[in-house]
């Protein structure tokens, strides 16, 4: 799709999503306020419930599945940090054999001309 029929595929879906919001808007009735009553019952203070502990109300179905997704991730993770930081210990270990390192860098910078 090329830009030209993006901005009018947008302007299209805009004005029809604005038609909607109208036919919605035109469809209710305007809310009449009640008149207000006097009222000879005495006012009673509506009953508070403790507060939920923090991750009672989340239904078990769908933590479920979102917990396994996060345990995946993570242990993703774990395996490429973990790498990372056998590599480098590695190269570390190496270098100090060899020296291959130093010849590298100052290959490297030889072949991008950044040294003077």
């Amino acid at each position: 799709m090329s830009k030209k029929d993006k901005s009018k595929f947008r302007r299209r879906l805009k004005a029809r999503i604005l038609q909607d919001m109208a036919k919605v808007q035109a469809q209710k009735p305007a809310p009449t306020a009640p008149a207000p009553k006097a009222s000879t019952q005495p006012i009673v203070p509506p009953k508070t419930e403790p507060a939920p502990a923090p991750g009672a109300g989340l239904e078990v179905g769908t933590s479920i599945d979102t917990l396994q997704l996060v345990r995946h991730d993570l242990k993703k993770s774990a395996i490429i940090i973990g790498s990372i930081i056998i590599i480098i210990v590695g190269l570390y270990f190496v270098d100090q054999k060899t020296g291959i390192l130093l010849k590298a860098g100052n290959e490297i910078f030889k072949v991008l001309h950044i040294g003077g």
